[in-house]
């Protein structure tokens, strides 16, 4: 184990799942909440280095979650990326103005999560 923690935040099991077993791989490990209210519960009291967020989620979508995570002190600094199904440019902006790390777009294969993830949380090189 790494001692990096990083929270998955998706309505969606089978995607929470492959995101875990995907980060586990790397020794990473993880947490999940199924909406951006449990997130947020989750983080006050654990400490993570990166969320991954979908957008679309019951309770509080991703944006919302995003920008609570900024307005809190102890996790205005943390890396938060969104993973969606949505393409078009214009959420992508909403969710780099919302202040997300990074956007990626789902489906994504487990080799480029680890790209894009692996840096954020300050371990580069090649994904085992």
């Amino acid at each position: 184990m790494t001692g990096k923690r990083i929270l998955i935040v998706d309505d969606d099991s089978i995607i929470r799942k492959f995101i875990s077993f995907a980060l586990r791989t790397q020794g990473l490990e993880v947490i999940t909440a199924q909406d951006g209210i449990e997130a947020l519960e989750i983080l006050a009291v654990r400490n993570v280095c990166l969320v991954i967020t979908d957008l679309n989620m019951p309770r509080m979508d991703g944006f919302k979650l995003i920008r609570q995570i900024r307005n809190l002190a102890e996790t205005s600094n943390l890396p938060v990326m969104m993973l969606t199904t949505e393409a078009d440019e214009e959420s992508r902006t909403l969710g780099f103005q919302a202040g997300a790390t990074e956007y990626m777009i789902k489906p994504v294969s487990r080799e480029n999560l680890l790209a894009k993830v692996l840096p954020l949380i300050g371990m580069n090189g090649v994904p085992a």
